[in-house]
């Protein structure tokens, strides 16, 4: 459904967002209570260890406001299958974005997402670095 593809990619493009400049509290009204998120060995279960992991990585200056760093994300496509979806998607990480950017990683994301009372959530997002 075109609404259901929109309101997908919007939200993944609001995740990349507040990894630049929302708060870690934020990633509550993107991501389920339940949600998982996966980056090689590293791995966060349920919104709490997610948030706490934004926090860090916030407090080491690896992201976030102030790092000069961007996620660009492009959705390359959206498959919707009643109140579930699977979204796959590239994207860069960028530091130095003050002057000329110098790509930190390129990789994939694979979301699995969940339609909730308040709007389709992440549910388990993979990013595959390469």
């Amino acid at each position: 459904m075109p609404d259901d593809d929109a309101a997908i990619r919007s939200l993944i493009g609001r995740a990349a967002h507040l990894g630049d400049e929302g708060d870690p509290d934020d990633y509550r009204s993107i991501y389920t209570a339940d949600a998982t998120w996966v980056m090689g060995s590293a791995e966060q279960h349920g919104i709490e260890e997610i948030v706490s992991a934004t926090a860090q990585r916030r407090r080491e200056g690896v992201s976030g406001p102030g790092t000069a760093t961007r996620h660009f994300v492009t959705p390359l496509h959206v498959d919707v299958a009643g109140d579930t979806a699977t979204a796959h998607s590239y994207f860069l990480f960028l530091g130095d974005t003050t002057g000329t950017p110098v790509i930190r990683l390129f990789g994939t994301y694979t979301d699995r997402l969940l339609r909730t009372a308040d709007g389709w959530r992440i549910q388990h997002r993979t990013a595959q670095v390469g």
